[in-house]
């Protein structure tokens, strides 16, 4: 089997176009060949960057494009993002690219075909493009020197992005349209004072019931967090270690002892870190609680930032058992049970930043991956 590593990066449009839990299904879900995501990372890409990037491609749309749109209106206090995945698969560069579609062509089905915004001639013929929608690895020749450009600047570049919007500015320029989709979509009627005064970080923990195989919840779920001035900033593939799950879920153990006893409370909680690790933690010893021991269990860590963004990600979530969470909310709709619902998503200001100490979103594997691939 020629399993491969292949590379989406999902421009600054797309993110702000919120398509971008679409071209996630896509990827997960149409290829006829199982797709592993070993990494997620967003990334601010500095000029450094994207100049050594461009000396890589061999498409000339691809080199202006960037040029265009990573360095020369890419200035200023707030920096354009682009969100990397990287997956192993057979033949990866070839099932992605089958999925994202051709530059200088329509091919019905694809990403491109769909999302991109072509440039063409009188006669209808495709000359360049004005946005891609995603960015790939053209030819599998070029993954090495692709991938590991990416992972050399993963710190520099790539974390949590939590000064890389300029919301004063952003938030000046809304008008009565935006205003009123925030009312009607989230519930929220604020001034651009309060919503200034308010800019938080909320976590979201895509829990491993949905990250399988040829899924499309994913997509679907990042679709759903959707909304006005909620902005992605960080992402990571998160393979929980015991020692993590048992920090992360530490909080709720309280209730689940005061609601079912010591003994029926320990073992409840014992099952939410089996769940979310693949291994009771019983069965661990200390120095075995550290390790990361199943990709089978993995998580997508999402951080969202925005005016009240606790809230409304919460009210766009649902309650914690399925059954009576509001319709169309995201429980309501992927949820199975209280432990198996979904998602979890930070209950207020001081607990998202306790979670992403613990699931460590400024992380990243990708020069370990590189290390262990090419080396």
């Amino acid at each position: 089997m020629n399993r491969k590593l292949g590379l989406v990066l999902i421009t600054e449009k797309s993110l702000e176009r919120s398509i971008t839990g679409h071209i996630i299904k896509e990827v997960f879900s149409r290829g006829v060949k199982p797709l592993e995501l070993l990494e997620a990372r967003m990334y601010a890409p500095s000029e450094k960057l994207i100049q050594e990037y461009i000396k890589l491609i061999v498409d000339e749309p691809f080199k202006d494009y960037l040029k265009r749109e990573y360095i020369d209106k890419n200035k200023g206090s707030s920096r354009k993002r682009m969100m990397l995945l990287l997956f192993k698969g057979e033949d990866a560069v070839s099932q992605i690219r089958g999925i994202v579609g051709h530059i200088s062509r329509r091919i019905d089905g694809t990403l491109r075909n769909s999302f991109a915004e072509f440039v063409e001639d009188k006669d209808g013929k495709i000359i360049g493009f004005k946005e891609p929608v995603v960015i790939i690895i053209p030819e599998e020749r070029c993954a090495k020197n692709v991938i590991s450009l990416w992972a050399e600047y993963s710190q520099s570049d790539g974390g949590l992005l939590s000064n890389s919007i300029d919301w004063k500015t952003l938030l000046s320029r809304w008008e009565t349209y935006e205003y009123e989709t925030l009312k009607y979509r989230d519930g929220i009627t604020s001034t651009s004072k309060e919503m200034l005064e308010n800019i938080q970080q909320s976590l979201v923990l895509i829990k491993p019931d949905n990250i399988y195989t040829k899924s499309h919840r994913v997509g679907a779920i990042i679709d759903a967090l959707a909304g006005p001035g909620l902005k992605m900033i960080g992402v990571k593939a998160v393979n929980m270690s015991v020692e993590q799950a048992l920090n992360f879920y530490q909080p709720i153990k309280g209730n689940l002892i005061k609601k079912f006893g010591e003994e029926k409370g320990t073992a409840e909680f014992a099952n939410i870190v089996k769940f979310m690790t693949g291994t009771d933690p019983s069965e661990k010893q200390e120095a075995e609680r550290k390790m990361h021991v199943s990709k089978k269990n993995q998580c997508l860590a999402l951080v969202y930032q925005g005016p009240f963004a606790i809230s409304r990600i919460r009210k766009k979530v649902g309650a914690t058992n399925p059954l009576e969470a509001e319709p169309g909310t995201i429980r309501r709709e992927f949820g199975h049970d209280i432990m198996k619902n979904g998602v979890h998503a930070s209950d207020s200001v001081a607990s998202a930043e306790r979670e992403l100490k613990i699931i460590d979103i400024n992380g990243t594997s990708l020069k370990n991956i590189v290390k262990e691939t090419f080396q």
